[in-house]
């Protein structure tokens, strides 16, 4: 490879020489121009030679080095992994993207005292609900499906979101989810 690109630019210093005889053949020589155009037309020759060659020779070169890239980069290294062999079915998890956090806007107020701390009874003390109850539409509340925990199969219902994804989690073993 690199004899091709020495070879090259030895034919391009031939033809440069060729052009500068031409040049003096031109000044000495007044009378023969047929020589001076012979002279030139040799070093357009050997010019134009040493060129393609260095062409030809550059672009080999190219390719054997993209190729070795290529060679290099399609073989992948596995290291062997410590961790047992996955099971059959494969498994798909999703990660939530992570939810920006906001805090509400509150207006600056003056601070109000607290009562002074009661700590709570060991009777839970039982409050009546309000007779106003909201009675939902079943397109606002969404529909009821059941869903197979992948760790442990057990089959359990949730309420679908109606506008998205909807998070579940199994009852039994506590794996969370999210459902489509």
């Amino acid at each position: 490879m690199t004899d091709t690109i020495k070879i090259a630019i030895a034919i391009l210093v031939i033809g440069l020489i060729f052009f500068v005889v031409a040049d003096v053949a031109f000044l000495l020589l007044e009378e023969s121009k047929l020589t001076v155009f012979a002279i030139g037309a040799v070093g357009v020759i050997f010019s134009l030679v040493g060129v393609i060659l260095m062409f030809m020779a550059l672009d080999i070169k190219l390719k054997i080095s993209s190729k070795k890239t290529m060679e290099k980069e399609e073989q992948p290294k596995y290291a062997p992994s410590p961790m047992p062999a996955a099971p059959s079915t494969p498994q798909q998890q999703y990660v939530p993207p992570p939810q920006p956090v906001t805090k509400p806007v509150t207006p600056t107020q003056q601070p109000v005292s607290q009562p002074p701390y009661v700590p709570p009874s060991p009777q839970p003390k039982m409050e009546a609900r309000s007779a106003q109850v909201e009675i939902e539409t079943p397109k606002a509340q969404g529909e009821v499906k059941k869903v197979r925990c992948p760790a442990c199969s057990t089959v359990f219902t949730y309420v679908k979101n109606p506008k998205g994804p909807t998070w579940v989690k199994c009852p039994s073993c506590g794996k969370e989810g999210v459902v489509y």
